[in-house]
């Protein structure tokens, strides 16, 4: 349902307010824990409580002893007590023959209510409604506060109430009646006598034809080409006859079987549209809401998609009195249950103009996750940093599911400004830091934006494809390809080779490539080996892209990786790494740092990462180095003399990596001691840490990363 707290509302919202707890009389008490929500269903004047469920349908509230809905009309309120002040919630209404009392979640959501309630009972004429201040001596709110003991009802009609005009009744009797009528509308099978004096006082349309030179002034009759059911029903509303399909939402609709809800709302509908063709602007404004307020009741995700498609037909009328947006909204509160039926999927994917509608609906409402790149890392004249990726990679609307080989003409020139302006990675929008390598014939040479998966990273600019993909995505109920080899808490790390997972390989580092600012990319990844974070349970999520029905992403979400060469000849143990932005700050960049270390480490291979470094680059590596070495250093007892030998054999930070990092941590001592000419002061670390404020936890446990049966360097010697 659509959030709102005013009675003055946007078009295409319920009017409702949340409650914390409601009693009715002595017979029943809601439980504290429940979401309730006070609905007022505008087309006749009534407030009825109701359960809104996480999947945006909602259940009325009803009496366990016989089901009846928890309901009042306004037309029979006797009074209202509240306290006037900024912080009490509590309003109570009491009615003929019991009481209701409400607490809100908030006093101005009480306030809110109230005014809203001596509106409506002005508009009906409820002659005996006041409203009554609780003094401040009584106990207003206690349970048994009991408004008929205090006296608080009214026997003497207001005199500032409006009475509405007596001939709303008068004409309701008249139509039943057929008495004086002088004139016939046909439709279907049916013929309606009506008087033209109301048709032409409510209506522009039958003005017209009632007094002009038309054949039917003439005849004194029309024949209008929509079903008697619809016609029916608007002659009765035009006459205030109360009708089954604007009636009573608490007892009528909201009780109904989906299949007679799925035909009210389809009168509701041809309503709303003869409404709009024979300009019956007070009639149509009533359909509107109408339909708006029962949409949150209608549960079959097939019925919902069947309203989108009405209401986004080309012959539906422009002026939607918001009509097309309230839709939309429930159409996106029912896509996880929309995507668990094969049926209700099929059809929503026939209807392209609903699915395109519900995406912008999503992406206005969400608050985007929209990361801005950092600064232009300075650039180096050196080795550049090389980065295992690939120029070509499979669009998801692709008929060929095999990885492309490398081009054989040069590497084509990146612009300096992002060739992908906006990314949406499953169902977060991300701004891309730098341009990345995607073919050109396939998402051009710029583009909007850019969808990828957030299982498999293929992608596509066309958003049908895109949401054809997630639906049938092999990699959406399983983990990453690959072997698993760590697991600690909340994290995996799965290594994958990009000889055996080519396609794979090639979409990620496309991916990646849209963060990272390097100057040479390779197109060839047999010759690496991938080391995928995943998360299994990110912060933040990935919504409605998933099977299950809570609207949360399915927990096995890639946050990051590494990447490295199979063989290196410098001994690197990684040549690329990142996490990707709505992860990032969240120190999972040291846990991918210190899984290459201590894989290196069970390797026996002395390394680091492939240099030179970029800034961004060395900022977080000096961060890793320098926590794990004074880790280190602090928890050798302090008598023992400490060499960069010991610290290699225990960190494998190699001796270059390791004097640098101390020189800049400013821990080291001229003092000749044991031999050598350098000292690490211990005192010196230990302020470094406390002013540094550094946590020395370690981020990778290595009793945690599984064993297997050959280990890698084995296997390749």
């Amino acid at each position: 349902m659509a959030s709102t707290s005013t009675f003055t509302t946007e078009g295409h919202k319920s009017v409702y307010w949340p409650i914390q707890s409601f009693a009715v009389g002595n017979d029943f008490k809601s439980q504290p824990e429940i979401l309730t929500h006070l609905l007022l269903d505008r087309a006749n004047c009534e407030f009825g409580l109701l359960y809104p469920l996480d999947s945006g349908v909602a259940i009325m509230a009803q009496f366990p002893d016989n089901d009846e809905p928890i309901y009042f009309q306004v037309s029979g309120v006797c009074a209202a007590s509240f306290r006037c002040n900024n912080t009490c919630k509590k309003v109570c209404i009491l009615m003929q023959n019991f009481q209701i009392d409400l607490e809100f979640t908030l006093a101005e959501h009480a306030q809110d209510f109230l005014q809203t309630l001596e509106q409506l009972a002005t508009k009906l004429g409820n002659l005996y409604f006041q409203v009554y201040e609780v003094p401040n001596n009584v106990a207003f709110t206690k349970a048994e506060f009991s408004m008929q003991k205090m006296g608080y009802i009214s026997s003497v009609p207001q005199s500032w109430v409006v009475v509405l005009d007596s001939d709303t009744s008068e004409w309701a009797r008249i139509y039943k009646t057929n008495k004086c009528s002088d004139f016939t509308v046909f439709a279907g099978n049916k013929s309606f006598p009506v008087h033209r004096i109301l048709l032409c006082t409510r209506s522009q349309y039958f003005d017209a034809v009632c007094d002009g030179c038309f054949t039917e002034s003439e005849s004194r009759s029309i024949v209008l080409p929509e079903s008697e059911q619809t016609v029916g029903t608007m002659l009765e509303e035009m006459y205030d006859v109360y009708n089954p399909t604007t009636g009573s939402l608490f007892t009528g609709f909201a009780l109904l079987r989906e299949i007679e809800k799925e035909r009210i709302m389809r009168d509701l509908l041809s309503l709303f549209v003869a409404c709009d063709k024979y300009n019956l602007e007070k009639i149509k404004q009533k359909t509107a809401e109408t339909i708006i307020d029962r949409l949150p009741f209608v549960g079959d995700a097939l019925n919902i998609i069947d309203i989108a498609a009405f209401v986004f037909n080309d012959q539906f009328p422009q002026m939607d009195r918001g009509l097309r947006k309230a839709v939309i909204i429930q159409t996106l509160a029912r896509l996880p249950a929309i995507t668990n039926d094969e049926d209700a999927w099929e059809e929503y994917m026939r209807h392209g103009v609903v699915v395109r509608a519900v995406s912008t609906q999503y992406y206005e409402t969400k608050e985007p996750v929209i990361m801005t790149p950092p600064s232009t890392p300075e650039k180096h004249a050196n080795t550049p940093l090389h980065f295992p990726c690939t120029s070509m990679a499979l669009d998801v609307a692709s008929s060929n599911d095999t990885p492309l080989k490398a081009a054989s003409k040069p590497l084509q020139k990146l612009p300096a400004e992002p060739n992908v302006l906006e990314v949406v990675f499953g169902s977060l929008l991300i701004k891309p830091w730098y341009p990345s390598f995607y073919p050109e014939e396939l998402v051009g040479r710029k583009v909007e934006r850019l969808y990828v998966c957030q299982w498999c990273f293929k992608y596509s600019k066309e958003l049908m494809a895109f949401l054809g993909h997630l639906k049938t995505c092999p990699l959406r109920c399983t983990p990453p390809p690959g072997v698993r080899i760590y697991t600690k808490d909340n994290y995996s790390l799965y290594e994958i080779d990009g000889e055996k997972h080519k396609l794979y390989a090639q979409n990620l580092s496309l991916f990646a490539k849209l963060f990272l600012d390097t100057k040479s990319v390779f197109y060839d990844v047999t010759t690496f080996l991938y080391y995928l974070l995943v998360a299994h349970n990110p912060t933040p999520n990935i919504p409605n892209t998933n099977l299950g029905g809570d609207g949360t992403a399915l927990q096995h979400q890639v946050v990051g990786f590494f990447s490295k060469e199979k063989m290196s000849w410098d001994n690197n143990n990684l040549a690329c790494i990142l996490v990707f932005p709505p992860w990032q700050k969240q120190g999972l960049g040291q846990i991918l740092m210190g899984a290459s270390y201590e894989m290196s480490k069970k390797e026996g291979r002395l390394g680091g990462p492939e240099k030179p470094l970029s800034d961004l680059g060395l900022r977080a590596y000096t961060h890793y180095w320098s926590q794990t070495l004074a880790r280190t250093i602090l928890g050798c007892t302090s008598k023992k003399i400490i060499t960069v030998v010991d610290l290699r054999e225990k960190t494998y930070i190699t001796p270059d990596d390791m004097i640098a990092t101390l020189q800049a941590m400013d821990v080291l001592e001229q003092k000749k001691r044991g031999g050598a000419e350098v000292v690490i002061n211990k005192a010196r670390v230990r302020a470094w840490v406390e002013r540094n404020k550094i946590d020395l936890w370690n981020p990778v446990d290595s009793g945690a990363f599984i064993v297997r049966e050959r280990s890698r360097s084995q296997s390749e010697e």
